[in-house]
């Protein structure tokens, strides 16, 4: 595969079923989700950068970086991210932040950090993890920072230790208006169904205008595209007919170009409702991995020669990934928008409907990538069980996974 945007596609498809998946087998009940396919490729090519035999072949593979040198390849990742991040000018922020941190007591090769730095917008740098409060403090601020306060406490202080060789990190923020607001003063209490036995109260947001709209007979399901202000990025809702056929149609989206879904949708008249929402959600990308099959570089087989100047073999320790995402009615700055709309007193028959009063998946994107995957299932907290794992200090918010 030697195209990047079809590339980049086909790894969300991939990586979003292998998640879909871990979520459903580690929790009874389903959860919200969000992720980013796109960043999640871009950084572990990175660690692609410093890998040699076996372990090069893996994370190739897994990740489809398809054919080309490895210049070739940082160059294209560097232009996707400098093409679409954002950073509040214009448009919808959208902030990749990756790191590669490293134990202190090994000299980084002076390659790789100019790689890191040219094509991937991140700096490698030495951390003494010997000393895990301090070292884990600096990586949590880091991450704070830049990811304007929402991504907080991204690892337990005893997350790392002396034995650490190397920490690989992503995070993901992204917050946009829409293009077309929803008005504040519509939006009102309605019931929202987890599943056959329970619902929760949501604020649901309402507004009728022309939206690309679908009916995806296929998938027993509707899509709404809404798109985002000042950008080509938009939201990509699609909806089960069945009130409770969500994991149904997760199944039959692993094999769904969204492309396909695209061209399927037309200009309509349309009344959405769609609930406000706030996700985060965090993940052990090494289980996620290994399923791609990318599993040596985690390993003692491990083959890293190009990370650092010493000869001794390393290793990477843990890799996580943390995305977060709010849903409102017009973004940061709502409630200074005006707006009135002035329609004929007359009933339109073709009118349809797109309600999201029960579990549904959405893609924030555009044609080169997925940068977001995820899905809605209930208030945060709410659609889930207490959490087992004792050193969660989130309100479940780890998916059982120690931080």
């Amino acid at each position: 595969m030697s195209d990047p945007q079809e590339s980049r596609n086909e790894f969300s498809r991939i990586l979003t079923d292998i998640i879909t998946q871990d979520v459903a087998k580690k929790s009874r009940r389903q959860r919200n989700t969000v992720f980013s396919p796109a960043s999640i490729q871009s950084c572990l090519t990175l660690a692609y950068m410093a890998a040699t035999g076996s372990t090069a072949e893996e994370l190739n593979k897994g990740l489809l970086l398809g054919p080309g040198d490895r210049h070739h390849i940082a160059r294209t990742f560097g232009d996707f991210w400098r093409t679409n991040c954002n950073y509040g000018d214009r448009g919808p922020i959208l902030k990749s932040v990756n790191s590669l941190y490293v134990n202190s007591n090994l000299e980084l090769h002076p390659e790789f950090n100019e790689v890191a730095s040219d094509f991937f917008q991140t700096k490698a740098e030495p951390l003494e993890f010997a000393d895990s409060a301090s070292a884990t403090k600096y990586i949590n601020e880091w991450v704070e920072k830049e990811t304007e306060q929402r991504i907080t406490n991204l690892l337990q202080s005893d997350a790392v230790d002396d034995a650490t060789s190397a920490v690989l990190i992503n995070a993901l923020y992204f917050k946009g208006k829409w293009k077309k607001p929803f008005m504040p003063e519509a939006t009102g209490k309605h019931a929202f169904f987890v599943d056959s036995d329970t619902s929760i109260e949501v604020d649901m947001m309402t507004q009728e205008d022309k939206f690309k709209f679908a009916e995806l007979h296929h998938l027993k399901a509707k899509a709404v595209q809404l798109s985002y202000e000042a950008s080509h990025i938009h939201m990509l809702i699609i909806l089960p007919d069945d009130r409770f056929g969500l994991q149904d149609l997760e199944a039959k989206l692993k094999d769904i170009d969204l492309t396909s879904i695209d061209e399927a949708m037309n200009i309509r008249d349309v009344v959405v409702s769609l609930p406000q929402f706030s996700i985060e959600f965090d993940v052990d990308l090494k289980d996620i991995l290994k399923k791609l099959g990318i599993a040596e570089i985690f390993t003692d087989a491990a083959q890293l020669d190009g990370l650092f100047t010493t000869k001794e073999k390393q290793k990477i320790s843990a890799a996580r990934h943390r995305g977060y995402i709010n849903v409102n009615e017009a973004g940061s700055e709502a409630a200074a928008v005006s707006f009135m709309k002035i329609v004929p007193m007359m009933l339109n028959m073709n009118t349809k409907k797109f309600k999201a009063d029960h579990p549904f998946v959405f893609y924030i994107r555009n044609s080169q990538a997925v940068f977001f995957a995820g899905r809605f299932v209930g208030a945060q907290g709410q659609s889930s069980e207490a959490c087992t794992n004792e050193k969660c200090r989130n309100n479940c918010r780890c998916g059982g996974l120690t931080r």
